[in-house]
């Protein structure tokens, strides 16, 4: 994938997750060519205004109300 802006990884994460896809923070990492951390702290900070949850490590969107995510 062409090198993004992090607002460009930010669109496509949420692109990708609205459409259904469901991914771990690794999966997401190798898509972006960002660090799994990074992955993970995009994911959380994204769940704090999205309805999008960890299950098990995989993120997707909510079903019901979940706690939103706190970056550490």
């Amino acid at each position: 994938m062409l090198e993004m802006i992090p607002t460009e990884r930010i669109g496509r994460a949420t692109w990708l997750l609205a459409q259904g896809r469901a991914m771990t923070a690794r999966e997401l990492a190798e898509m972006m060519d960002i660090t799994p951390h990074g992955a993970y702290q995009m994911l959380a900070r994204l769940s704090r205004v999205l309805p999008i949850c960890e299950d098990g490590g995989v993120w997707r969107v909510a079903v019901e109300e979940c706690d939103h995510g706190e970056v550490e």
